[in-house]
This record gives structure tokens, sequence and C-alpha cells, in this order.
């Protein structure tokens, strides 16, 4: 660090300067990496049929916290080398992103020790929250799937003919709206007998 070096503030200069070489980004990756590994250590699959082989899909889908880091996982590839890419593929990593997410809450809602916390809470009934939170969850999902899905595109009928052309509405400049033409033929529309 020399005397001109520009002054830093943040996490991630917090970040550089306990662990040189790694920014913010880097070090969640790590979780998202040592999450991926924990979860597949404690939720081993087990085969279904006779024989066969359990998948990445396997263990992903059976542990919350797979699922999360899953959707962490997107957001960084959000944040890094998909933000380059064309609107569809990030659409695609987007909707994926909001997919697991959603997943990884509801496989949360059936893990009995966040019922056990949540006694603390004041929540004694668990069938009726837990189908209220549920029915929030999938209602909030279902926003942002639309909205990942329609996000930039205009449809005709809600906002005019100008989302088919692109150009803005032509604007008169210092003309007013009232002339001796429409005085004319205000007063001709008006007095006829």
């Amino acid at each position: 660090m020399g005397l001109n070096a520009p002054k830093e503030s943040g996490m991630s200069s917090w970040l550089s300067r306990r662990l040189p070489g790694f920014s913010l980004r880097g070090v969640l990756w790590i979780v998202v990496v040592f999450v991926f590994l924990l979860s597949y250590l404690l939720y081993s699959p087990e085969s279904a049929a006779k024989g066969a082989q359990p998948g990445l899909a396997d263990w992903v889908f059976r542990s919350w916290p797979a699922l999360f880091a899953t959707a962490a996982a997107m957001w960084l590839l959000l944040q890094g080398p998909v933000s380059r890419t064309p609107s569809l593929v990030q659409k695609g990593c987007r909707f994926v992103m909001v997919f697991f997410t959603y997943t990884g809450f509801l496989y949360l809602l059936k893990w009995n020790p966040f019922w056990k916390s949540m006694l603390w809470l004041g929540f004694e009934d668990r069938n009726k929250t837990e189908g209220l939170l549920i029915l929030v969850s999938t209602l909030i999902w279902l926003v942002a799937t639309l909205r990942t899905l329609f996000r930039g595109f205009r449809l005709p009928v809600l906002f005019g003919s100008r989302a088919l052309t692109g150009r803005a509405p032509r604007k008169e400049e210092g003309r007013s709206s009232f002339s001796l033409k429409s005085l004319a033929i205000f007063y001709y529309f008006f007095t006829r007998k």
C-alpha cells in the first residue's frame, strides 16, 4: 500500500485486507460450495430402485440448504458471467433462482426443528401457520415468476399503440389548443337555428 493508494470502504475492502486475493463474491462462492458439500454429507441419497444410482437432483431436492445454495449460486452467476449473455438466458437463470428459493422455503416448512423454533415465537398451531406461509410464499413465487418472464415485455393492449412503434408521441411546441378556427367552429355549431 503506497501513499497514493485509493481509499476503499465497505465489506469488500475489509475482506480484501483480511484475505488477500479474495473478493466478497469469491467468499460467497466458497460458502455455496461448502453448503453443497455439507448438505450432500447430511442428506446423502439412497437409490429409489434396485440398481439405480442416485443422481444430482436426488440430493439437491432433498435438502433445503442445497436448494437455497443453488439459488444463491444462480444469483452469483447473474452478477458475474451471465450478466453479459442474452436476456433470454438471464431470464432463465432468474426463473431457476426464483424456483429454487421457493422450493427451498417449502422444504424448510417441512423441517421439524424449524417448527420447534417457531413455538418460541408464539406460533402454536402448525397447520394454520404452515398453510398461511405456503399460500403467501406461493403468491410471492407466482408474482416473482411472472415479473421475471414479462420484464421488458410490453403488450399493445395495455400500453397503447406506442408499444409497437417504440416512438414517443409527438409534442406540439408553442401552439395553443385554442385558436380562431376552433372559435369559429364552436360559434357556427352552437348559434344555428
